[in-house]
């Protein structure tokens, strides 16, 4: 897999990421606006309905979130690794 592929994917889970934060804050407030404002059984049911995405939303929220964490962890520890070498390479220490 090409390292370009590797970071649009990531790209598009950043977009999804955003989706999912904008996607949850705006059900719960629509969702909290209709159980408040109105009482009748239709916008109550939409509140639930609204509470019941809001929860779908935060679910696939936290599930992006775990994998762009691992993927910024994964990355951080190569450039660990690279850094650890190069400086191993340029070590002109002659202990033993």
């Amino acid at each position: 897999m090409s390292l370009c592929r590797r970071n649009s994917s990531h790209f598009q889970k950043g977009k999804d990421f955003l989706r999912c934060v904008t996607a949850a804050l705006i059900y719960f407030a629509i969702s909290i606006t209709a159980v408040a404002k109105y009482s009748d059984g239709a916008s109550k049911a939409a509140g639930v309905f609204g509470f019941f995405a809001t929860i779908v939303f935060a679910i696939d929220f936290y599930l992006i979130f775990n994998d762009v964490a691992k993927f910024l962890k994964q990355g951080d520890t190569a450039d660990e690794n690279t850094a650890d070498k190069a400086e191993e390479e340029n070590s002109d220490s002659d202990s033993d």
